[in-house]
């Protein structure tokens, strides 16, 4: 059976409803091959390739070494996956020529070809489970009367996620001030918190080993949704090299 592409008259030609779904496929098809013969011959010689993805110490621990059997799987063993990791004092993150891609807050939660959003930032507050029992009375009661308990909290500046103070303008605030103390890292929090030192604020997809261990247990039934997201984003080097795009669309399928 034959299918017109074309529709011919006085004023020219140009495409029917068919022919423009058939250019699509043809350049769908044509992209794929470009990417492939790319990725070929990033791996044409006898040397190792490697992928750099750039993040916080925290994200290193928490979120990528989780993943990290997956994406060398993904990429097999002709390419090593390097994470290279930053820490909160430097102005920004490592010089861009380094890493093919970045994970870092964004407060948009559109995606396009170069970065992809990992998750949309939920938070809800978490303790040890013997903190949670020597204070069930007051935690079982509303957040109005938690003024008294012991809230652990990063020092550092915030880079863009949630807050308690974020979290309090939405369920209420303690009656009276809280104690806050305050750790250099998030990794700390959660340590301080698992031994019952206090109550940390948890992140979806940050939180779940703890909570699989029951180091740590939750405190109210919903996580709180943000407009905060986080993002995997494509550096000038990353854009060239089709194994980073392919590190992108990893992040994009994982969560």
């Amino acid at each position: 059976m034959s299918t017109r592409l074309f529709d011919r008259s006085r004023t020219g030609v140009k495409l029917t409803d068919a022919g423009n779904r058939y250019r699509d496929a043809v350049a769908t098809g044509l992209g794929a091959i470009h990417a492939g013969a790319a990725e070929v011959a990033e791996l044409s010689d006898d040397e190792q390739v490697e992928v750099v993805i750039a993040c916080s110490e925290e994200v290193s621990h928490i979120f990528m070494m989780p993943r990290y059997d997956a994406l060398r799987k993904l990429f097999g063993e002709r390419v090593r996956i390097r994470i290279l990791t930053y820490h909160y004092s430097m102005q920004y993150l490592p010089p861009e020529p380094v890493a093919d891609l970045i994970l870092a807050w964004n407060a948009t939660g559109v995606a396009h070809e170069d970065h992809v959003v990992i998750y949309r930032e939920a938070v809800r507050p978490y303790c040890s489970p013997g903190f949670a029992e020597a204070n069930s009375d007051v935690l079982n009661g509303p957040v109005t009367g938690w003024g008294g308990l012991t809230f652990l909290d990063l020092a550092r500046p915030n880079e863009g996620w949630a807050s308690w103070d974020d979290w309090f303008e939405v369920v209420g605030r303690p009656g009276t001030a809280p104690r806050y103390v305050g750790y250099d890292s998030y990794l700390y929090v959660l340590e301080a918190a698992s031994a019952g030192h206090g109550i940390a604020m948890g992140w979806r997809h940050f939180i779940e080993r703890n909570v699989e261990t029951g180091a740590l247990v939750p405190l109210t039934h919903r996580f709180l949704e943000t407009d905060n997201y986080y993002h995997a984003v494509l550096t000038e080097k990353g854009r060239r090299r089709p194994l980073a795009r392919k590190c992108l669309a990893f992040f994009s399928e994982t969560t």
